[in-house]
């Protein structure tokens, strides 16, 4: 979703941005909901002389109403069949750049009510043009004009090429200094990390706002980001579906601060239900008291923010095996109701396998819990970890720096766990996140 200054925006970001899905069952954290770790600064939302518009793309004519997971000889246009809607929907919502690679377990938003374009406008493609110069004179985006025109490769393009320019219009424009607002996906599922990216003209200072949680901003330093700021939002996997509030506050060099209101629709995540059967003895590791002394070591490794990306392209799955318990499913335990949900993906495998690094970081924990087992923690910077749990043997120290495919423990089956497997999860600023999209994407 893109928020433009003009009073005609461009095409909504069409991002890729939907993850995988897979099964998975071992045991998880089963606290399961995440807590709150950092407070919003009061003296943040305390500024005088502030302009609040509130900006919002044109709204669908009806909200999505599933999450449907690819299975195996499905192909785009049997699901677009199945559910009513087109391949193009499909394309514009999951940010798909070929709509013949889709894959089992890949999970798609369905939705046959998209916004669509109001107004086309043709463009003749130019001696040494590219899609991306097209989309960024147009105040639009790559995948957004693939889809409108139908291309398989956005590299290929040629000199005489006609392409249509999909215009749609915003509720309002945006105030000065934002130039532009870049909400990436523009329908984001509960569980998904979002990426902002906001293009603001003599500013010294942005912060923002969801769900009474900061959010942080660091400038772009990647040739496509340059000129812009970004920030990771993690949607919690328990976030009521429909419409929430994202505030943006821009700061000039002589302290006046602008405010804009943005609305991010959050989708369902299509989450099942499992019933996890705890081995004797170990029930007791469900004392709250327990839980709540575990989360509170985690809490302060989580709540380090720092302001350095060390972390190079998409992540690897840390370690070789089927997935028995995915992400964000509800949980019960021994037969009690599913009050938790699974904030990681469940692999199985042998005990003593390897245990790789998914990206660069250094290891921010790495020590036996009562419930997580032994652990080992990456900060991966900028509010990004990734925590490995039930490892059978610790591989790391504190403070050590790894790279991707570092091998960093072994397969295990301590703590709170029903059987040798690898319990993997990231957070976002303390949010579990689905790991699976940080698998296929390359965020920001």
């Amino acid at each position: 979703m893109k928020f433009s200054k003009s009073k005609l925006s461009r095409s909504q970001k069409l991002a890729a941005d939907r993850q995988i899905r897979c099964p998975d069952a071992g045991s998880g954290d089963p606290a399961g909901a995440s807590w709150d770790l950092l407070k919003p600064d009061a003296g943040m939302l305390l500024v005088p002389l502030i302009f609040v518009p509130v900006v919002q793309a044109a709204p669908p004519a009806q909200e999505p109403t599933a999450v449907y997971t690819v299975q195996l000889d499905d192909t785009l246009s049997a699901i677009a069949r199945r559910y009513d809607t087109t391949i193009q929907v499909l394309v514009q919502a999951n940010g798909i750049e070929n709509p013949d690679l889709i894959y089992p377990g890949q999970r798609l938003v369905i939705s046959s009510a998209l916004p669509a374009p109001e107004q086309e406008q043709v463009h003749v493609v130019q001696k040494g043009e590219t899609l991306y110069l097209i989309a960024q004179r147009y105040g639009t985006t790559v995948q957004a004009l693939a889809a409108a025109n139908n291309l398989a490769d956005p590299n290929l393009i040629y000199r005489g090429q006609e392409l249509i320019i999909p215009i749609t219009p915003l509720a309002g424009p945006l105030p000065a200094p934002f130039v532009a607002v870049e909400l990436t996906p523009s329908l984001v599922a509960q569980g998904q990390t979002l990426v902002v990216k906001v293009q603001a003209e003599g500013i010294v200072g942005l912060s923002g706002l969801y769900e009474g949680q900061p959010v942080i901003f660091v400038e772009g330093e990647q040739r496509t980001l340059q000129g812009k700021r970004w920030a990771l939002v993690g949607i919690h996997a328990l976030t009521e579906v429909g419409t929430h509030f994202l505030k943006l506050t821009a700061t000039d060099a002589e302290g006046q601060q602008t405010e804009v209101l943005l609305n991010l629709l959050v989708v369902d995540g299509g989450y099942g239900v499992e019933d996890i059967v705890l081995p004797p003895g170990r029930s007791a590791l469900l004392d709250p008291d327990l839980l709540k002394a575990e989360w509170e070591r985690l809490a302060q490794v989580f709540g380090v923010f720092g302001r350095q990306q060390l972390w190079v392209g998409p992540f690897i799955v840390p370690v070789e095996g089927p997935i028995t318990s995915q992400f964000g499913t509800r949980r019960s335990y021994n037969g009690g109701p599913a009050q938790s949900y699974h904030e990681g993906i469940d692999y199985d495998a042998p005990p003593g396998a390897a245990v790789l690094a998914a990206n660069d970081g250094q290891v921010a924990l790495a020590e036996p819990l009562t419930v997580r087992g032994n652990a080992v923690i990456i900060d991966h910077g900028l509010g990004v970890h990734s925590g490995y749990y039930h490892l059978s043997e610790i591989s790391v120290r504190e403070g050590q720096w790894v790279k991707k495919g570092d091998v960093v423990g072994r397969v295990g089956d301590t703590g709170l766990a029903t059987g040798p497997h690898l319990h993997w999860e990231i957070r976002v600023s303390g949010i579990n996140v689905d790991p699976t999209q940080w698998t296929w994407q390359t965020i920001p």
